[in-house]
């Protein structure tokens, strides 16, 4: 049975880009950096014949999607 906790990647991108610190000017641009990184990332997974992680497994509580992002 799932716990239905679930977080964007949207949300999680710009949670890391405000705990490094970006000042605002750079805010946006440092966040379509690391989307366009995830992205290329996920099609370079999908293109490989052998998944190359595990599938995701929810987190059990708040604590974990803390470890996770």
């Amino acid at each position: 049975m799932g716990t239905g906790i679930g977080i964007a990647p949207s949300v999680m991108i710009n949670r890391i880009v405000h705990e490094k610190g970006v000042p605002q000017g750079g805010h946006l641009l440092e966040v379509a950096r690391l989307r366009g990184e995830m992205m290329q990332a996920q099609a370079e997974n999908a293109a490989s014949p052998v998944p190359t992680t595990k599938p995701a497994e929810a987190p059990l509580n708040g604590a974990e999607v803390d470890l996770l992002v």
